[in-house]
């Protein structure tokens, strides 16, 4: 009786088991995802930064990371506000379930203003 409640009950816990370190590998894409769009921010904010500069900090963040695949990096510079969108799939543990991750990141764009302006 004792041997078929453990064969019964093993497989169910090393699925959670499994569940468990699948949570874990998102969280540490979720966070990855969110370093590259600040990165990317961070380089397309300034005066002289460009769409282009912000998806070439992204890609270098994230070729250095290595853990999401199939990633996406859409970088927009208007006159007065930079968004960054990163998309990416988190690496899979689980067969079956596809854990995919989003960050956003937003800031103004530096410009320099006069004293007389201030």
């Amino acid at each position: 009786m004792m041997t078929s409640q453990v064969a019964i009950l093993f497989p169910v816990v090393l699925f959670w088991l499994m569940l468990i370190v699948q949570y874990g590998l998102w969280w540490n894409s979720k966070q990855v995802a969110n370093a590259a769009a600040a990165s990317a921010v961070d380089a397309a904010r300034v005066e002289t930064g460009t769409s282009r500069s912000g998806e070439d900090a992204a890609s270098s963040y994230l070729s250095q990371t290595g853990n999401l695949s199939s990633v996406s990096i859409v970088v927009t510079r208007e006159p007065t506000v930079v968004s960054v969108e990163v998309r990416g799939n988190a690496p899979q543990l689980v067969p079956g379930f596809s854990w995919g991750v989003t960050a956003r990141s937003e800031a103004p764009v530096e410009r320099f203003v006069p004293e007389d302006e201030r």
